[in-house]
């Protein structure tokens, strides 16, 4: 545990400058804002109508997240990445597989298109979007590292010992209690489970519990894609690019990959996200964050389950 504090505490001296943290940072406070008030009336913004709406909406939300954060962390740095082929290159790849399954294009299984009632429509599509996430993830980074290996390093860090695992069960037991607390909020138990199963009684002749640990199953399959993309690609294969200014670009961009669900958690994502990036970079895997996003998601999982049967 020791080894994992003294590697975030040494890259945050090392790394953190308020002239280049701060502007990112206040960039995504305002993006907090605007999107969970009514300041502004998002439905005005077709972020959802149609492919092509959903590629200018999603590809500006994390374009303008990741890149901001990448030009002004050029400032005050050593790697000049900017003028590096393999920066955009790789980043724009990157951003792309990360917006991929908000498209609904690239699809497994048209739910829609299936045969059956609405609440086996929704099952299917519930299921899918996470098994569907983790094949498109793979796919894309494989062809990634099939055209560029020859210039870009491609590493998603899945490796690790049980030993090197160990202090991430302790980190999950220190974030359990502010879980617990956040459970209590309404737009959590709006938010959670995921998937819901009493809204529906006849799906496939399953059972409701049955029904939820299917949907289990599927909602783990997207963990391994994310950290695999952001912790594995973005944090260990970008910073042999950009240096240690990557995991800023990740972050920021990680947070605004969780609009959409109760804003502590967008909160929570920039610096959570940021963390397990330096982690992984010290310990060249994502298996620990993984421990760590596993366990908390199926934790609040849980917790959405106790809050709907016991009211």
């Amino acid at each position: 545990m020791k080894d994992l504090y003294h590697a975030l505490r040494d890259f945050i001296r090392k790394d953190f400058e308020w002239a280049i943290y701060g502007p990112v940072m206040l960039y995504l406070g305002i993006s907090i804002f605007i999107n969970y008030t009514a300041v502004v009336d998002l439905d005005m913004i077709p972020n959802g109508r149609t492919v092509g709406d959903r590629i200018i909406y999603f590809g500006l939300l994390y374009g303008v997240a990741y890149y901001l954060a990448a030009f002004i962390g050029q400032w005050k740095t050593d790697t000049n990445y900017l003028k590096d082929w393999r920066f955009w290159v790789t980043s724009l790849g990157l951003v792309v597989i990360a917006l991929l399954p908000k498209l609904h294009y690239f699809k497994l299984i048209d739910a829609l298109s299936m045969e059956g009632s609405i609440g086996e429509k929704q099952f299917v599509s519930k299921c899918h979007f996470f098994v569907n996430q983790l094949f498109l993830t793979v796919v894309g980074l494989g062809i990634m590292w099939v055209v560029l290996r020859k210039w870009v390093s491609f590493d998603v860090g899945l490796r690790g010992g049980w030993k090197k695992l160990k202090p991430y069960f302790l980190i999950l037991a220190m974030v359990t209690p502010l879980i617990v607390a956040a459970s209590f909020l309404p737009d959590f138990q709006r938010a959670y489970p995921q998937y819901k199963p009493w809204q529906f009684q006849e799906v496939f002749g399953l059972s409701m519990q049955q029904r939820a640990a299917i949907f289990e199953v599927s909602y783990a399959t997207g963990f391994v894609a994310v950290e695999s993309l952001f912790r594995g690609a973005m944090a260990i294969t970008m910073v042999r690019i950009m240096g240690p200014r990557a995991v800023l670009a990740m972050a920021s961009l990680y947070c605004v990959f969780h609009f959409g669900k109760p804003a502590g958690e967008a909160v929570a994502a920039f610096f959570g996200g940021y963390a397990l990036g330096v982690l992984a970079i010290h310990s060249r895997s994502i298996l620990g964050g993984l421990v760590v996003h596993l366990g908390v998601a199926m934790l609040m999982e849980s917790l959405g389950y106790l809050h709907h049967f016991t009211h």
